[in-house]
């Protein structure tokens, strides 16, 4: 640790600190890890439309703020698919930054921490003065690197994102000391085939953007999820031991078993079989997903729409 930090951490600020980030017209707001607004200052309450008391995720300032016309100016097709893709790249490392359009013509510039507990402290400047046509240049340039790790119909990450991520996360671990508690699934979608032989592929589409819908809006800012290819998905959680991750997993189920897929097809449900295993240090992560996908197998010969875990 360096002497500068040393000095920082050594310094009380304060409540006079808490009154300057209140008074500041800078957005200044903190989430906690299951990615719900805790505390934030008036700037970014007015800015958009929150209340902390309330604690909404940011999924849900979000859709509020694009059903509302404010905060956030979000220019797409579909909201959810965008809505899916950006809450992907939240939380996937411990500090980024980057530029923003609101509804009442500021640009800001965000920066967004991440504690290692999952909490993420977010602050945003004006640079609205200092925007030029490179910002536009800019913002095409990372709505096209965000295409290249999306899959394009749900809006989650990509096998590709979803590799490169497990893998640094991994390369990243201490190789000393406690490794901890983490869980990966492989699910895929029961009679998935049936459906689209049944309904078309159109339905079939309804009920990927559906699964992963609700998928996203259950898991915390620091798993990951994303779609390795047809209707195989691949569910990281890190800190999480292998039975609260089964827990968690048949919570989604029962999510899953009253959701409406699609309201052309009231009675069309969608269930899933997964394959649960506990992250290992000393194996990579393709032999994480090998160990994952034998039990996924082993759930579909137990008759599907369960859960079989190994540590």
């Amino acid at each position: 640790m360096s002497e500068a930090i040393r000095r920082a951490e050594a310094i009380d600020f304060g409540p006079d600190a808490q009154d300057l980030l209140w008074l500041s017209q800078d957005l200044v707001a903190v989430f906690d890890a299951e990615d719900r607004l805790r505390a934030a200052n008036p700037a970014y309450c007015d800015t958009f439309g929150c209340d902390p008391a309330e604690a909404p995720s940011w999924r849900q300032i979000m859709r509020r703020n694009h059903e509302r016309r404010q905060g956030a100016l979000i220019v797409t097709d579909d909201f959810d698919v965008w809505l899916a893709a950006a809450a992907a790249s939240r939380g996937r490392v411990a500090f980024r930054a980057y530029e923003a359009a609101l509804h009442d013509g500021r640009w800001i510039w965000i920066t967004e921490t991440k504690a290692p507990d999952g909490r993420m402290l977010v602050h945003a400047t004006d640079v609205t003065r200092l925007r030029s046509e490179s910002l536009a240049l800019r913002s095409e340039r990372d709505a096209a690197q965000r295409a290249s790790w999306t899959d394009p119909l749900t809006g989650v990450p990509n096998r590709r994102f979803v590799m490169d991520h497990l893998e640094r996360w991994l390369d990243q671990q201490p190789r000393h000391g406690t490794f901890g508690t983490h869980a990966l699934a492989v699910m895929d979608l029961d009679r998935f085939k049936q459906v689209n032989d049944l309904y078309g592929h159109t339905a079939g589409d309804a009920v990927l953007v559906s699964f992963c819908r609700i998928t996203t809006d259950s898991i915390r800012s620091v798993d990951l999820f994303g779609r390795f290819g047809g209707e195989e998905f691949v569910l990281f959680m890190p800190n999480c031991p292998l039975e609260t991750a089964r827990e968690r997993l048949e919570r989604l189920q029962e999510a899953l078993a009253v959701a409406v897929v699609s309201p052309d097809l009231p009675a069309l449900r969608c269930t899933f079989s997964a394959g649960l295993v506990a992250m290992r240090r000393d194996k990579d992560v393709h032999h994480a997903i090998r160990r994952a996908d034998r039990l996924l197998y082993r759930a579909k010969a137990d008759g599907r729409a369960c859960v079989r875990a190994e540590a």
